[in-house]
C-alpha cells in the first residue's frame, strides 16, 4: 500500500488597484446599496468629506470577485461626530487615516468573502497606507456576522465600535409594526404624534432617484441643520446629489400643505430592506408638527407597501430607536497602524469607551 502525503487545497488571492471604479467589472447583486459600485462612485467627487485620495482593490478568489474601495481622507465630518458624541478630548488621529471604505457607508466589510480574501484586502491596505504616510487603515463599519472573520484574517491594533444600526421586522402592515413596540402606551403615542402631523398639513411626496434634485438645496440643508443639533454638518449637496443614483435611492419628504419641505428621509429601498440614512428635519417648528415620528409612521407604510420584511433605520437617535423596541445592530471598525504608536492606541480606546457610555446612557433614556 502507498502512503500519499495529503496537501492543502491552497486557495490563491489576485488582487489589483484601480483610480476607478468605474474600471472594475459590476458585481452580480451587491449584498447592500452601501456595497454597490454606484455607492463607491459617489466618494470619487465627494468635498464634504476630505478626500485626498481613491484607491479601489479588485480581489480574485478563483471564479468568485471583490471589490473594496479605500480612502485617503484628511477629515471626516461623520468622524468628529462620534467623538464628540464619545466626549473625548482631543481628535484621534493627528494625520491622514485610509478608510476602508469611508464611514459613512452603513456597512462596510466584504460580504462573502473568505478569510484569505480579507487577508489579502488587510495587507494591500495597510501596504498602501503606509507608502501613502497616513496613520492607519480603518476598516469601517463592520457587522457583527464578520467581525470574527476580519478578526481570524489579520488581528487589528484596535476595534472601535463607532455606531449602532437599528433593525425591525415590518409585518404584513403597520399595525403588526406597531404591535411589536415594547409597549401598547408607546404605540398609542406613535398613533398620536402622526395623527397630530396629518392635522397639521403634512403630506407625503415619494421622490425615486433622480426625482430628488429638485427638492435636494432644501433637503440638503434641512438635513446640515439637523445634524449640528448633535455636532458638526454631516452632509452637502456633493455628497446628496450623487447618491440618488445608487440603487433603491428614494427620498421620502414631509411636505406642507404650500408645498414647502418639512423634512425627510434619504432611504434606499434594497432586498428585503428599506435602509434609512440621512434625516432632515425643518428645525424651526419640528415639534409643532410632530415631523420625524410622523415620518417614521409613514416609512412604515412605504415599507409594507413596497414588500420590504424588514426596517433597517440606520445610525444615531438611540433613546427614540431602543424606545421603539427596534435590535441594535454593533458595527465595529477594524484599526491597523502604519507604525506602532501607543498614544494613538490610548485614544482609540477612550474613543471606543466613549461611545459605548453615549450609547448606554441613551438606551437608558428610553
Amino acid at each position: 500500500m502507498t502512503l500519499m502525503t495529503l496537501r492543502p487545497n491552497v486557495r490563491t488571492v489576485t488582487s489589483s488597484w484601480h483610480s476607478s471604479v468605474a474600471a472594475l467589472p459590476a458585481e452580480r447583486r451587491p449584498a447592500t446599496p452601501f456595497h454597490s459600485r454606484e455607492w463607491a462612485a459617489v466618494w470619487q467627487s465627494v468635498r464634504t468629506e476630505q478626500v485626498r485620495g481613491r484607491h479601489h482593490l479588485f480581489l480574485q478568489d478563483g471564479p468568485r470577485q471583490h471589490r473594496l474601495s479605500f480612502y485617503q481622507i484628511n477629515h471626516s465630518p461623520l468622524w468628529r461626530a462620534m467623538e464628540g458624541d464619545a466626549g473625548v478630548k482631543q481628535p484621534t488621529f493627528d494625520a491622514d487615516v485610509l478608510y476602508g471604505p469611508s464611514i459613512y457607508s452603513e456597512y462596510g466589510g466584504l460580504p462573502g468573502a473568505t478569510v484569505p480574501v480579507l487577508a489579502e484586502a488587510v495587507d494591500r491596505g495597510r501596504a498602501l497606507a503606509r507608502q501613502l504616510g497616513t496613520e492607519a487603515l480603518v476598516i469601517a463599519n463592520v457587522p457583527p456576522a464578520e467581525r470574527t472573520l476580519w478578526r481570524e484574517a489579520r488581528t487589528p491594533d484596535a476595534e472601535v465600535v463607532l455606531s449602532w444600526a437599528h433593525r425591525a421586522r415590518v409585518g404584513g402592515s403597520v399595525d403588526e409594526f406597531i404591535a411589536s413596540f415594547p409597549s401598547s402606551q408607546i404605540g398609542r403615542e406613535f398613533r398620536e404624534q402622526h395623527r397630530r402631523g396629518t392635522e397639521a398639513g403634512l403630506t407625503l411626496k415619494i421622490a425615486r432617484g433622480t426625482d430628488l434634485l429638485p427638492h435636494l438645496p432644501e433637503f440638503a440643508a434641512q438635513a446640515r441643520a439637523t445634524s449640528e443639533l448633535h455636532g458638526p454638518a454631516l452632509y452637502g449637496t456633493d455628497m446628496l446629489a450623487p447618491l440618488t443614483r445608487v440603487p433603491g435611492a428614494v427620498a421620502l419628504l414631509a411636505e406642507h400643505s404650500d408645498g414647502t419641505l418639512a423634512g425627510g428621509f434619504l432611504c434606499f429601498r434594497y432586498g428585503s430592506a428599506l435602509y434609512l440614512w440621512a434625516t432632515a428635519v425643518d428645525q424651526s417648528r419640528p415639534e409643532a408638527l410632530h415631523t420625524y415620528d410622523w415620518l417614521m409612521y409613514e416609512i412604515a407604510k412605504y415599507a409594507v407597501a413596497t414588500g420590504a420584511n424588514v426596517l433597517d433605520t440606520g445610525r444615531g437617535n438611540y433613546a427614540y430607536k431602543a424606545r421603539l423596541g427596534m435590535l441594535p445592530v454593533a458595527l465595529t471598525s477594524a484599526v491597523y497602524l502604519t507604525h506602532p504608536n501607543p498614544h494613538l492606541i490610548s485614544r482609540l480606546g477612550a474613543l471606543h469607551c466613549g461611545l459605548n457610555q453615549h450609547v448606554l446612557r441613551a438606551w437608558n433614556k428610553a
